[in-house]
């Protein structure tokens, strides 16, 4: 069934004769709209008209020799004809539209998107101080001064914007970006090793290559000079660049206790009630609300609110206290858990660039504690950039040959 006939209305006609089927046909003939024609019994049909076509169809119902037993009407006019004299229902209902009529003109919910160093309490606390909080009357605010004031506040904000739909203000903010040290494409810089390895390759962009293949390098040591050099002799200082590829030696171990504790329920359960209004909370409990020790504490909030329609400043809070015991118990799977950790560190200190060439895992246990050990050879690019100190750009001058005079 549409929505348009249940605003304009239906009525089930059950239509009793020794043939119904020519009251269908009369139906038809004179273009009056019925749906959903349906034979309950012998000599009887039932199918539904609207509201409008009801004295037509008793009247055709006559002229073919059948008669209307029943009429059932349907839709939004006849539950109004229904409620017109309960005037206790009917005030009630306007009652209900005029507290979310008035009540959608007023915030009662606040949510802070964007935000990811800035805590949402130092956002909250600056809308307030604006204006903005709950309870407040939305229409009256002032896109322009709000941003103005919160941006003021909080200085590590450089954007906002405050929208209100259905009593719930969406607030979305932009954090400032730290700007970072552009590099000089002029600064002096050499090449060193990152850490220690056997190079195998060296390939030098910019500068002079001061290492070769099959050497073994000990982290710090420099791989690229930061200077030029001629057929002959040292021309002068300069950015070294380029990539120097080592293999690597890794030694990584991790722990663990063979036995953990876990959490095992016993079955006991305490639940509370709140009703929180606007900012007032009525406690249908006594004590406190201090989870104690020993149990689980899962709280379940309910606003009355229709999402995207209105909100209003009603929550039933149901809180579940979860009593437990700890009890040993053996961590399933626990060499694999540790063999993957140990792998995901030596993948990030290898690098996107870098492999694994050959990989070998150990384990062993000892007073409760299992060790798993990874040793792996590895491939990746060891080079990393230093400035030149002046004691470098000492010795760079010092290698440079006088001019002579011609």
């Amino acid at each position: 069934m549409s929505w348009s006939r249940y605003i304009t209305g239906w009525a089930e006609l059950e239509v009793a004769g020794a043939e119904p089927e020519r009251f269908l046909r009369a139906l038809a003939e004179r273009n009056i709209p019925f749906w959903d024609a349906a034979p309950p019994a012998d000599y009887t049909v039932t199918v539904r008209v609207p509201s409008g076509a009801v004295k037509r169809a008793r009247l055709l119902a006559e002229r073919t020799g059948c008669q209307v037993t029943a009429c059932r009407r349907r839709g939004l006019p006849a539950l109004f004809g229904r409620l017109r004299r309960r005037y206790a229902l009917l005030g009630l209902a306007g009652a209900v539209a005029a507290v979310l009529f008035v009540g959608s003109a007023f915030v009662w919910q606040i949510g802070i998107e964007g935000n990811q160093t800035i805590p949402d309490g130092i956002i909250r606390q600056a809308l307030s101080q604006c204006g903005v909080d709950i309870g407040a009357f939305w229409p009256s605010f002032s896109q322009d001064q709000i941003r103005n004031s919160v941006l003021l506040r909080v200085p590590g904000l450089r954007w906002m914007t405050v929208s209100v739909r259905g009593s719930h203000a969406r607030v979305v903010v932009r954090e400032s970006r730290e700007h970072l040290p552009v590099t000089q494409e002029k600064q002096l810089v050499k090449i060193v090793a990152a850490k220690a390895g056997l190079v195998e390759s060296v390939q030098p962009l910019h500068g002079t290559a001061l290492t070769e293949p099959g050497s073994a390098v000990l982290p710090g040591e420099e791989l690229i000079g930061g200077y030029t050099t001629g057929r002959f002799n040292v021309q002068g200082p300069t950015r070294a660049m380029g990539t120097v590829t080592a293999r690597t030696w890794y030694e990584l171990t991790a722990q663990s206790p063979l036995e953990t504790r876990t959490k095992v329920p016993t079955g006991r359960k305490t639940v509370q009630w709140a009703l929180i209004l606007g900012k007032t909370r009525i406690n249908f409990y006594k004590g406190s609300s201090i989870c104690p020790a020993g149990c689980d504490k899962i709280i379940e909030s309910h606003t009355l609110q229709s999402v995207g329609v209105f909100t209003l400043p009603i929550t039933l809070e149901r809180t579940v206290y979860t009593a437990y015991e700890i009890q040993p118990a053996e961590t399933p799977g626990l060499r694999e858990q540790m063999e993957e950790l140990l792998m995901q560190r030596l993948l990030q200190a290898v690098g996107p660039d870098g492999e694994v060439t050959e990989s070998q895992f150990t384990a062993s246990a000892e007073d409760g504690v299992m060790y798993v050990t990874l040793r792996a050879e590895c491939r990746e690019q060891i080079g990393t950039e230093a400035p030149l100190s002046e004691a470098d750009l000492a010795a760079i001058q010092e290698k440079i040959p006088p001019k002579t005079e011609e």
